[in-house]
């Protein structure tokens, strides 16, 4: 972190010891990096760091993404991913799995979670899977505070029963065939938002500063996977948000 390079070289000149940097001094640092075994206090000093920035009105934003390796084919537990930049599938590369915490006084996202993994490992069972370890690590670290915001790749009824038995606040983008339950009948929250054309007003500002009128209703729901829980379907001019 010092030297703010992973070249092991870059990391010996950081150290400032009176020793040449050679190989066998680099190997020395690589076999130091390879027994490091103080994971868990070097992420809980982390988060000790990021925890004064992190309150009821954090925006934890869970999102996926790909690191794309199209001409390797020996990196260990090199996996296929679907290259998000192209939409092509089946490339070689690793997931990465990203939580960054928005706050409300500073512009920068703060990152909460980071992992690369890869779907070729062993002990792989699903990106889902990885996306529940990533929630169970923020409400370890940072308890039910914030809101947990999640892309339509998240609609799934996993992480619906995963909030509300776990009380928290969160936002999902839907998919257009997901159905919920309107007054007690099943409908498709597509032909359940066309209903509505925006009874509240409010005005956003993109990042140049220009201003939009924004239309959005909400009514209460629920899903037909979990009838018992109360959620509210936010329905925006042109979306929908559970």
């Amino acid at each position: 972190m010092e030297s703010k390079s992973i070249l092991l070289s870059n990391i010996g000149r950081a150290l400032k010891e009176d020793i040449l940097i050679k190989k066998d001094y680099r190997k020395g640092i690589s076999r130091n990096l390879s027994s490091f075994d103080e994971t868990n206090q070097f992420v809980e000093n982390y988060i000790d760091t990021i925890q004064p920035f992190i309150n009821d009105n954090t925006i934890f934003c869970i999102d996926g993404s790909e690191i794309t390796k199209r001409n390797s084919k020996v990196l260990e537990d090199i996996g296929t991913v679907r290259d998000g930049s192209t939409g092509e599938t089946n490339v070689n590369g690793y997931n990465i799995l990203e939580v960054a915490a928005l706050n409300d006084k500073y512009k920068m996202p703060i990152s909460a979670y980071s992992k690369v993994y890869s779907n070729a490992c062993e002990d792989f069972k699903s990106e889902n899977t990885e996306t529940l370890k990533a929630l169970d690590f923020i409400r370890t670290y940072f308890g039910n505070v914030g809101i947990k915001a999640l892309d339509r790749g998240y609609d799934d009824n996993k992480f619906y029963k995963y909030f509300t038995k776990n009380e928290e606040q969160f936002v999902i983008r839907a998919k257009r065939n997901r159905d919920v339950i309107d007054n007690g009948k099943v409908i498709n929250i597509l032909n359940l938002a066309n209903k509505y054309k925006g009874r509240y007003v409010t005005i956003m500002k993109n990042k140049a500063g220009k201003a939009r009128k924004c239309k959005f209703s909400y009514i209460p729901i629920s899903l037909p996977a979990i009838p018992d829980e109360k959620l509210t379907l936010i329905i925006i001019r042109g979306g929908a948000s559970i």
